[in-house]
């Protein structure tokens, strides 16, 4: 007998988990869908130093593609790729799971990052400032 109040108690449970709140049953918008507007969002931009006037980081903007950069000042001394922690969040299919890193030598490091699930394009979105920088990581 005591096992049947226990599986009714489990099968009270289990259902009451399922209940839909109340509250006008609009599920357009709220905070579950909050989540999934910010996958889509761009990563933010940020500059360490101040570039001198005339040198080749005070050509790049954030936002510009790997091509646009290496037009205007030329290919890296050296580059590194790597992925981030967003790359092992199950089912997020936002941008920002892989990025490059780009060093110059006598001028620092710009970071590129990819802009959306499943695209190679990657928008540069970290301008490192450093004369003394040798080209490294």
């Amino acid at each position: 007998m005591n096992t049947w109040k226990l599986a009714a108690f489990v099968a009270m449970g289990s259902l009451s988990a399922c209940a839909v709140p109340s509250g006008g049953g609009s599920t357009s918008a709220g905070p579950a869908n909050a989540p999934a507007a910010k996958a889509h969002a761009k990563p933010t931009a940020y500059l360490t130093g101040m570039p001198r006037p005339g040198s080749k980081f005070s050509k790049v903007r954030p936002g510009m593609s790997r091509q646009q950069v290496e037009s205007l000042i030329g290919p890296p001394t050296s580059i590194r790729g790597h992925i981030t922690g967003k790359q092992f969040i199950p089912f997020y299919f936002g941008g920002d799971t892989y990025r490059t890193d780009w060093y110059y030598k006598n001028e620092g490091e710009l970071t590129f990052s990819q802009r959306a699930f499943g695209t190679s394009a990657e928008g540069l979105i970290y301008i490192r400032v450093n004369p003394k920088a040798t080209g490294y990581p």
